[in-house]
C-alpha cells in the first residue's frame, strides 16, 4: 500500500563469496526484468499504488558490488518510465536485521520463534577453557562437583562431564548474548526465569534427597520445562539455554552438592 515491494531470495548450495555474489546479481536482474516487463498485469493488480522501492531480501551479504549492481538496476529501470513505477524507483539490499521490531510483536505471540541453527564454532574445549581459566573459583567449583555428580564413574566419564558443562557454558553465553541482541523483550523473561528458578536452588540444594547425579538430572528437566512457557523460542533454543543456566549455576554455585 506504501509502494514498497519486497522480494526475498536465498541462494542454495554456494561455495564462495564470489558464487553467492553472482547468484545474487544474477536473481536481482532477473526479477527487476520481470517487474519491468510485465507492466501491464501489474498495473491491474496494483490499481492506483506506484513502487518506489524495491528491497531485495537476504539472509547474508557481504559485497558492496551487489550495491553498485542496484544502482545499475535503478538507473536502467528509471530509464524505461514505466507506469507503475515512481519515477525515483529505488532497490534497496536488506536481511532479516531490518524486521527486529517486527519479530519482537511475532514472538510476543509466539508467532516468531528465535533459533540457532548450529552451536558457535569457535566453542574451546574443556581442558584450555579451564587452563585459561586457572586460579580461579569457577574452575574449583566446576572440577569438585563433576567428581561428585559423576562418583563411580570413570576419570574417562567425567573428563566428558567437565568437557559437556564447559561446552554448555561457552556456547550458551554466545546464543544468550545473540538473543539479547535479536530478541531484548524475550532475553529479559529468559533472565527472569532464570533468575526465579536460581533463586529456589538456593534452598533445593539444602533440602533436596536425591543423589547428585539425579538432581542435575532433574534440574535441567525442570528449567527446559520453564522456558517452555517463554513465547518466541524455539525448542533447539530451549535446551542450548537451559543448558547454558545449568552449568551457569554449578560454576557459580547456585547449583551445589556435598
Amino acid at each position: 500500500m506504501d509502494g514498497t515491494a519486497y522480494q526475498c531470495y536465498a541462494c542454495q548450495n554456494w561455495t564462495d563469496f564470489g558464487v553467492l555474489l553472482d547468484h545474487q546479481k544474477n536473481k536481482m536482474t532477473v526479477d527487476i526484468g520481470k517487474l519491468v516487463k510485465n507492466e501491464e498485469e501489474l498495473l491491474k493488480i496494483l490499481d492506483e499504488i506506484r513502487i518506489g522501492l524495491w528491497n531485495f531480501v537476504l539472509p547474508f551479504w557481504n559485497d558492496k558490488e551487489l550495491l553498485m549492481h542496484a544502482r545499475k538496476k535503478e538507473t536502467e529501470v528509471r530509464g524505461k518510465k514505466t507506469k507503475h513505477l515512481k519515477e525515483d524507483f529505488r532497490i534497496s539490499v536488506i536481511t532479516g536485521d531490518e524486521f527486529l521490531l517486527e519479530k519482537q510483536m511475532l514472538a510476543k505471540q509466539d508467532l516468531y520463534k528465535f533459533d540457532v541453527k548450529e552451536l558457535p564454532k569457535t566453542v574451546i574445549t574443556a581442558a584450555k577453557w579451564m587452563q585459561q581459566n586457572a586460579g580461579l573459583e569457577l574452575v574449583t567449583n566446576l572440577t569438585r562437583k563433576a567428581t561428585v555428580i559423576a562418583k563411580g564413574k570413570s576419570s574417562k566419564m567425567r573428563e566428558k562431564f567437565l568437557n559437556q558443562m564447559v561446552k554448555d557454558y561457552t556456547a550458551g553465553s554466545v546464543v544468550l548474548s545473540k538473543l539479547e541482541q535479536e530478541m531484548p523483550e524475550v532475553y529479559e523473561e529468559v533472565i527472569k526465569k532464570k533468575t526465579d528458578r536460581e533463586g529456589e536452588l538456593e534452598t533445593a540444594t539444602v533440602t533436596n534427597a536425591l543423589v547428585p547425579g539425579k538432581f542435575f538430572d532433574a534440574t535441567l528437566t525442570q528449567y527446559k520445562a520453564d522456558l517452555r512457557g517463554v513465547p518466541g523460542i524455539s525448542p533447539r533454543a530451549v535446551d542450548i539455554l537451559a543448558r547454558e543456566a545449568v552449568s551457569d549455576w554449578l560454576l557459580r554455585c547456585p547449583l551445589e552438592f556435598e
